[in-house]
């Protein structure tokens, strides 16, 4: 009679270690948001700064006040200001990203939550 005796998994150890799971997930994405906008912080401030200094430079070079150094150096500046506007984008899309991740699995431990299961359960019961 032995062969007809399995044991099954405690459904609330199982409910514990998805909620675990989850958590980590979430932590995880959470740690990735918070890396791409230190990135970007950084890039924007470095950005502004540039974009004043190329300013200046630019109006030194208007008012006669530059040689043609300053305008190899508004050349320069203007090309670093594109990287850093596109390296900005992809920042930005990244963000998107890690959003639409973040609803997903809000949106999944959510349909899928302790009272979801505990229904789910009971319905499959009374089956």
């Amino acid at each position: 009679m032995a062969l007809f005796r399995f044991r099954t998994r405690n459904p609330e150890r199982d409910l514990q270690t998805d909620k675990a799971r989850f958590e980590r997930l979430n932590d995880l994405l959470n740690e990735f948001r918070s890396e791409i906008e230190q990135e970007k912080a950084g890039l924007k401030g470095r950005y502004e700064r540039i974009m004043a200094d190329a300013a200046f430079s630019q109006q030194a070079l208007e008012d006669e006040r530059g040689d043609s150094a300053i305008s190899q150096r508004i050349d320069g500046m203007t090309e670093t200001m594109k990287r850093y506007a596109a390296r900005l984008a992809t920042l930005d899309e990244q963000l998107a990203f890690a959003a639409g991740l973040s609803k997903n699995v809000n949106e999944f431990t959510s349909m899928n939550s302790v009272e979801n299961n505990e229904l789910h359960a009971a319905v499959h019961a009374s089956e």
